[in-house]
């Protein structure tokens, strides 16, 4: 199940990725969130991808656990990645699925590759974070972490380790302060089906190389290297009103620039919780499936 693979790129790094689900299934890219990695997709889990006839293909990007740093990667680098390792596979036509910060690569998929797509879903998707919409909604530690993100970068690779320990000399202590940061619906999805582990797995991962994860996380503080407005391939958004993450009225500004976008909201749900308690909605959009969803906005 985390038997990591590899392929070298034509630039000769090498990049690093996983699988997950039916072996012949019908092929997703699932692109992580920041920081997080490749482990990801175990937080919904290996049976409910195979139930759904899904093969998750999950790579690192690079700098990120063990795929190679990339020198002065913005987000259209990444589409360019993502066909080296479809054809590799030899993979014709794939969906793109992106959860929190990897939604920004499923945008870059769909403004530059959309003639390889099939569908393009983002769940508790992230997007400029040092936007006025981010900024008035954002509430401490996240509100923190974005300011050192942008204003002292140099301190990154201590949080990202502070991140990382705590879990690990106490599990008890780190639920309580998970508890009291996160909302309600984050903390109940998070507690279940060893979601914790995953996460500490993912983030263990991801900063093998805390240099390509600061720089991962400082792309979000930068505009886009293509336009929204020209994305003609349709885009369907999942994301929990109560998300304190990724604050709704930042996702709403990015929705309406993008012409074919669907945003499907929850009110009860955040960051977390939208992710784990309707990826099956998720799937169908993947699958091109029609269902009822909840309200539904512009």
């Amino acid at each position: 199940m985390t038997n990591f693979q590899f392929i070298t790129l034509s630039d000769g790094r090498r990049l690093s990725y996983l699988e997950f689900g039916k072996a012949n299934g019908y092929p997703v890219f699932y692109f992580h969130g920041a920081p997080s990695s490749c482990l990801e997709p175990l937080l919904i889990g290996n049976e409910v991808f195979i139930e759904y006839g899904l093969r998750i293909i999950a790579p690192n990007r690079p700098g990120i656990g063990q795929s190679d740093f990339q020198k002065n990667r913005k987000f259209n680098d990444w589409p360019k990645d993502v066909l080296s390792l479809a054809n590799h596979l030899n993979v014709d036509k794939f969906s793109v699925f992106g959860n929190s910060g990897g939604g920004c690569y499923v945008t870059a998929c769909a403004a530059m590759i959309p003639e390889r797509l099939l569908s393009a879903v983002v769940v508790s998707g992230g997007w400029q974070m040092n936007l006025p919409e981010a900024k008035k909604n954002l509430k401490f530690p996240f509100s923190m972490f974005w300011t050192v993100a942008a204003k002292l970068p140099f301190l990154l690779p201590f949080l990202l380790s502070t991140m990382k320990n705590s879990p690990k000399e106490s599990k008890e202590k780190g639920l309580a302060q998970a508890k009291k940061m996160m909302p309600a619906p984050d903390y109940e999805a998070l507690i279940q089906y060893g979601r914790v582990e995953v996460l500490s797995r993912a983030l263990d991962e991801a900063i093998l190389n805390k240099k390509g994860v600061v720089w991962d996380l400082r792309l979000y503080l930068k505009k886009f290297d293509f336009n929204l407005s020209e994305i003609t391939f349709p885009i369907t958004f999942f994301h929990g009103e109560l998300d304190k993450n990724m604050p709704i009225e930042l996702v709403k500004k990015m929705v309406i620039q993008i012409p074919n976008a669907k945003l499907i909201t929850y009110e009860n749900d955040a960051h977390l919780s939208t992710l784990c308690n309707h990826f099956n909605e998720a799937a169908r959009a993947i699958l091109n499936v029609g269902g009822n969803f909840n309200n539904q906005a512009p």
